[in-house]
């Protein structure tokens, strides 16, 4: 099974060798196109539009597998800390607290506190062992929540109450980024629903005008009527263009679903591919 984790710590290597791939990729569909006359199901400023997102599948994988993983470490947070307060109040040392919860159910946050455990057990100081905890899951809430137990911590006196404000202030923040996401993804359903008027006026407008008037037989003094913008172009033509048209705004309105679903652009990818498959799919079957 591929170490999407593992792979994120090189994700700049992941995408420099998609890029060079999807490079590559592209002239030698230019190549084929140009030079050998090799038919392509679509034209080649297409088939380079669809090769290089096809490039970019497994680095999205590894996005997508990377926030999940980060999404239910946070998740877990504010009941692991619940958990940890109420062993705090029945009289066990912190360190030894945080041992235990390594031994129930938190999703990806138990790997994480079995690393815990065993750094501990080999000696290595509470401090320093959180920190690294910090250092390898590296979210906002892993982050604000065990600093805060660091400086408990240090505080020492009754480390139970400081829990409790920890925990309670590690699950305001859960909800709140719960309430956000769900006020934010009407307007991701917007862009989806903008992206689908798109698609259904380009279908019109190729079925219906475009086909009436490149196809008509009407003399050259009326065709006039319409300047010299389609004088030259094909019906073919005009069904190429509107897909790339139609790729490209996959492309911006996927990565702009991303930015607003999820605060990232890396995160609008699987928006992109949806969106295009969407596309290929209407102009094959109904253009």
């Amino acid at each position: 099974m591929v170490d999407f984790r593992g792979l994120y710590v090189r994700r700049n290597l992941v995408y420099g060798i998609s890029i060079a791939l999807a490079v590559v990729a592209s002239i030698i569909i230019v190549l084929l196109s140009v030079v050998e006359n090799v038919p392509l199901p679509f034209p080649p400023q297409t088939m380079v539009i669809l090769v290089t997102l096809v490039f970019f599948i497994f680095p999205n994988i590894m996005e997508f597998s990377y926030q999940r993983w980060r999404r239910q470490i946070d998740n877990a947070v504010p009941g692991l800390l619940a958990d940890v307060a109420a062993a705090v109040k029945t009289g066990i040392n912190l360190d030894r607290a945080l041992e235990l919860a390594a031994d129930r159910d938190y999703g990806p946050l138990t790997g994480e506190l079995k690393k815990l455990r065993a750094q501990l057990e080999l000696g290595v100081p509470f401090e320093d062992a959180i920190e690294r905890l910090i250092q390898r899951v590296k979210t906002v809430l892993v982050d604000r929540s065990f600093s805060l137990i660091l400086q408990a911590n240090r505080a020492g006196g009754k480390i139970e109450n400081l829990l409790d404000i920890i925990q309670s202030d590690a699950n305001d923040l859960y909800l709140l980024e719960k309430e956000r996401n769900a006020s934010i993804r009407p307007y991701v359903v917007i862009i989806y629903i903008a992206f689908g008027v798109f698609l259904a006026v380009s279908v019109l407008l190729v079925d219906s005008f475009f086909t009436s008037v490149l196809n008509s037989h009407a003399p050259a003094g009326t065709s006039s009527q319409f300047g010299g913008t389609l004088s030259g172009l094909t019906l073919t033509e005009v069904k190429n263009l509107f897909l790339q048209m139609a790729l490209i705004e996959a492309i911006f309105g996927g990565f702009g679903a991303g930015k607003l679903g999820e605060g990232s652009f890396s995160g609008g990818f699987k928006h992109v591919l949806i969106m295009a498959a969407m596309t290929v799919v209407i102009f094959v079957v109904f253009v």
